[in-house]
């Protein structure tokens, strides 16, 4: 087995001109004295180079020399990958003597700075995963905003670090645990999102137009992804990422800073959880921030001794440009000692006596006065005293509660505190990634209303999170005997019953949820892996095959598609539709060059199609170097190598792979057959004799021991 890190990035390739732009343009003009530089990958059938440089490509083919044009000072500069054609770097403007140099010096730079561009994609490469690293990211947190191939300075953007940390006894274990995340990730994220790992199971991310909260929802799926992966731990940390000026010195420090601070914060949050980076003007704008200790003052005093009362906050649902909020409420209530003002956008309104439903009656009369007065509209938040088991001095908190229920009905809106508005609060700090807070809220909402299907489902998805699966499976079982046609909770019942390796049960409940709803990507593709695993090709063919392509229709509404292309190559190869299956893995491969299992399998259709059998070599062995850990991989090497008429290579492949897996019988079964061929009859024997004992109706095996008599 060869050491498991890479240190050799290859040649340089079209797609590198795209993944290294940042770093590859900011080389050409140091490089060259121009105004514009510009990088055209060459060699990719989905993108063909500009009609603009036909002409000036043909050129460069025939002669292998840059081309210039004095007239537009514009110079077309080859970049090559070996003796490859890789792409263009297109030079305009400048110095005008740049475009008058012999073309002898053009090639020498044209060499020069594509070897440049070759050790800068070195310089970048993880040598444990594949990846970009950190030398990368920092690139392009350094250029955010300034370059013209990147998004508008006031395009939102977020930097992520996620930590899959391995907990295993020895580096060989450790390194494989990363590039097995770092494969999955990447399957999930697709080559778009370029990821990078920083080292010690840390992966950076920039993501591109997501706002912060954005950028949570999809690292809350990233996390239950990985949960479903086996992983054992998973943390988020996410921070804002705002232009700055790439010379002032630390500001991509500053942000990984931020990051990883938020980090340490998940970290303490729960097995599976998340957190963004808070300012303080977060602080100041959350929906439940904490009430100024002036006015928690004047309510305690206002309801001090008092039996039944109902608290009201008041919020403009507009930023105020003014006191004029604050001038109507005065204007309408007097000297009336219930009114008490946070700020200019809001205040509490305290009602003595008064229960709901008498609130609601007082509220509406009210409202009507302040339309006629005339001003922005508000909306409100009720509490009342008493409910349940709730004290006096939680109503502030509780009004703030009902005022983010009502922000689900729009402006000018009112909502009284109820199960529905824990439910609310709940998903406020679960999407902030709280999951303990979140829980709390959740089983507060079940003791006002312990049927409600909505909470009962978000108590056991945060429950999933913090690993508490019976807790999950109590929470989905009484839902569904509330709803049993209820999505949500078939689905996430059904990867519990998994985990409890019960494949039946969660089959009939995937079933289930597809009668419901037979268009959501994420189902079709985990019911789709689950029909493969139990060996039900036709079926996960259908489910597959439909769940590919909604997913080629819209890529962003679940699902994971070099997933879905993985299993459905499995699939194919199953039925026998080889063709089909290499067009799958091929698919796979191009979004995920690190996926071993599509490699091997890949390899092994390659070898077997008559492809290539030097192409299928070089596949298989690249999936045991990178996942030498699957004896299924190892035989498929063997397999390639007993095709090249390598014998020496196929036993060393195959005695890993029975290491590995003493039950492999195919595996055993080949390594006898090359022992057989040897005359080595009584290794061949002992083979036999094994597999029998582990199978003894055989039949195979059965033949290949008489065989031998």
């Amino acid at each position: 087995m060869t050491i498991p890190l890479l240190f050799e990035a290859g040649p340089l390739a079209p797609a590198d001109l795209r993944r290294f732009s940042t770093l590859f343009t900011k080389t050409a003009f140091d490089f060259f004295p121009c105004e514009t530089a510009r990088l055209v990958p060459l060699g990719e059938e989905e993108r063909k180079p500009p009609a603009e440089f036909k002409v000036g490509l043909k050129q460069i083919r025939d002669h292998r020399l840059p081309v210039v044009n004095s007239q537009k000072q514009e110079l077309l500069l080859p970049i090559w990958g070996g003796e490859a054609l890789c792409g263009l770097l297109v030079i305009q403007g400048g110095e005008s003597q740049l475009y008058g140099m012999p073309p002898v010096w053009l090639d020498e730079q044209s060499h020069i700075i594509s070897r440049e561009f070759y050790l800068l994609k070195q310089s970048c490469q993880d040598p444990a995963t594949g990846l970009v690293n950190g030398f990368h990211l920092r690139g392009e947190l350094e250029a955010l905003g300034q370059e013209k191939e990147t998004p508008s300075p006031l395009a939102p953007a977020t930097l992520v670090l996620l930590e899959v940390y391995p907990r295993s006894r020895d580096a060989d274990r450790s390194l494989r645990y990363i590039v097995r995340a770092g494969s999955c990730l990447a399957s999930m994220l697709g080559e778009d999102m370029h990821l990078h790992h920083l080292g010690a199971g840390i992966f950076g991310l920039l993501w591109y137009g997501l706002d912060m909260e954005q950028a949570r929802q999809l690292g809350e799926s990233l996390l239950l992804r990985l949960k479903r992966e086996n992983f054992v731990t998973a943390h988020l940390g996410i921070t804002t990422v705002t232009p700055h000026d790439p010379e002032e010195s630390g500001a991509p420090e500053q942000l990984l800073a931020q990051a990883w601070q938020a980090l340490r914060t998940a970290r303490l949050r729960g097995p599976f959880s998340l957190c963004g980076h808070v300012t303080a003007q977060d602080i100041e704008s959350h929906p439940f921030r904490k009430t100024p200790e002036s006015a928690l003052r004047k309510l305690r005093a206002l309801y001090h001794g008092k039996s039944q009362f109902s608290l009201v906050l008041l919020q403009m649902d507009q930023e105020p440009a003014s006191n004029h909020f604050s001038k109507r409420l005065r204007t309408l209530l007097g000297q009336e000692k219930g009114l008490v003002l946070v700020n200019q956008r809001e205040a509490f309104l305290f009602l003595d006596g008064l229960d709901e439903m008498a609130a609601r009656t007082w509220l509406a009369n009210f409202r009507s006065k302040m339309e006629a007065i005339g001003g922005s509209s508000f909306s409100m938040g009720v509490a009342t005293f008493p409910f349940h088991d709730f004290k006096k001095s939680l109503l502030p908190l509780n009004c703030r509660k009902a005022l983010q229920h009502a922000a689900f009905f729009g402006p000018d809106s009112l909502a009284v505190f109820d199960a529905v508005s824990l439910n609310i609060s709940g998903d406020v700090y679960y999407n902030e990634g709280d999951l303990v807070k979140a829980l709390g809220e959740y089983r507060q909402g079940l003791l006002l209303e312990p049927g409600n299907v909505n909470i009962l489902n978000s108590l056991g998805v945060a429950s999933i999170q913090l690993n508490r699966l019976k807790a999950a499976r109590a929470c989905f079982t009484k839902a569904l005997e509330i709803e049993p046609a209820n999505f949500m909770s078939l689905f996430n019942l059904g990867f519990i019953c998994l985990d409890d390796d019960q494949a039946t049960e969660a089959l009939a409940l995937w079933e289930r949820a597809l009668a419901v709803d037979g268009r959501q990507p994420d189902l079709l593709q985990h019911l789709g892996m689950l029909y493969c695993r139990q060996g039900r090709f036709v079926e996960a063919h259908e489910i597959l095959a439909r769940c590919d392509k909604l997913l080629r229709k819209n890529p962003q509404q679940g699902g994971e598609p070099m997933v879905v292309a993985r299993w459905l190559g499995r699939a194919c190869e199953a039925l026998g539709e080889n063709a089909l299956a290499i067009a799958a893995y091929q698919r796979a491969v191009s979004g995920n060059p690190r996926d071993a299992g599509s490699l091997s399998r890949l390899g092994r259709l390659y070898a077997l199609e008559k492809q290539g059998l030097d192409i299928a070599l070089a596949l298989c062995e690249q999936a045991v170097e990178l996942d030498g850990g699957k004896a299924a991989h190892w035989y498929r090497f063997a397999l390639v190598q007993t095709l090249m008429q390598d014998q020496e290579g196929a036993r060393q492949s195959l005695t890993e792979c029975l290491r590995l897996d003493p039950k492999q019988t195919e595996a055993a079964l080949l390594l006898g057959g090359i022992f057989a061929q040897q005359a080595r009859s009584g290794k061949a024997r002992k083979l036999y004799e094994k597999v029998l004992r582990y199978f003894p109706e055989h039949a195979q095996a059965q033949a290949a021991l008489a065989a031998l008599v």
